[in-house]
């Protein structure tokens, strides 16, 4: 499962009931990244740094991930992070596992209070930055199994 799966369903960027199910979430992911790219005039290579873990290196690139934050609505029309949303998709992504939720919690906190641009996509940038560094102080890599 690549970073930015992970992060997503960290923050619970994903929506699924019952049992959290990887390959669904997967496939959502995938769907609405597709959604988003035609959106904001994104690229293969955009959709390439997403899923590689590495920042955008295009406007396109950001506006793309600004547009999969707000269509799981982690980030509403302001550019500001979502926790209340973020907690609840968090939930249903650990299956509530109170050591999961516990980190869940602190990396959610602690990207909610981080001062972001007040452009969108550039914001959406700014959070994704501190998931990456959150999640690498938090121990969570490749191999971090939810």
């Amino acid at each position: 499962m690549n970073y930015f799966l992970k992060i997503v369903c960290i923050v619970g960027a994903v929506a699924v009931r019952g049992e959290f199910d990887k390959k669904e979430a997967q496939a959502k992911l995938k769907a609405r990244a597709g959604e988003c790219k035609t959106e904001v005039g994104a690229t293969e290579a955009d959709i390439k740094e997403l899923m590689e873990m590495k920042p955008a290196s295009t406007k396109e690139g950001k506006c793309l991930r600004a547009c999969l934050m707000q269509k799981y609505e982690v980030m509403d029309a302001s550019g500001k992070f979502v926790t209340s949303v973020a907690l609840k998709h968090a939930e249903k992504a650990t299956n509530g596992s109170a050591d999961k939720m516990k980190l869940a919690l602190e990396i959610i906190n602690a990207c909610a209070s981080t001062q972001v641009s007040s452009d969108l996509c550039q914001a959406a940038e700014d959070y994704g930055k501190c998931f990456k560094q959150q999640a690498t102080a938090h121990g969570i890599d490749d191999n971090y199994q939810f």
